[in-house]
């Protein structure tokens, strides 16, 4: 695996465009590794239910429990996994989650175009 702290990506939304972004390794590193290990990662997104404060991308299959940081208060563009749901999650707002989840990395650029988006979207991630 890279030493490498950060790993610049890239998350298309088809059909809209793309955000920029990074996972951070040094934060939750099992996590970070599992999702690094799986690029390029194609799901479908949708929003959280009837609300538009986190997509989420479920079945990710990763199974990477909590760790030390893991958080339950997530700021405005994080990229969260959260164990409980096997779920990546990029976070419109900052916001308290149900559970504690662990933060693998931060979009950059064009949070808002995760607005436009529609539940059932085609996700890719990959790395830059």
């Amino acid at each position: 695996m890279t030493d490498q702290g950060q790993i610049p990506i890239k998350i298309e939304l088809f059909g809209i465009g793309a955000l920029e972004g990074h996972l951070i390794r040094h934060i939750a590193p099992f996590s970070a590794d599992a999702i690094i290990n799986k690029l390029p990662i194609i799901l479908r997104g949708r929003f959280s239910f009837g609300s538009k404060k986190y997509w989420t991308l479920p079945g990710i299959e990763i199974y990477k429990g909590l760790n030390p940081k893991s958080v339950s208060e997530v700021k405005e563009g994080d990229i969260v996994y959260n164990p409980k749901n096997d779920e990546l999650i990029i976070t419109i707002e900052a916001l308290e989650m149900s559970n504690k989840v662990n933060i693998v990395g931060k979009v950059m650029s064009n949070l808002e175009l995760l607005l436009k988006a529609r539940n059932g979207l085609n996700t890719k991630i990959l790395r830059v």
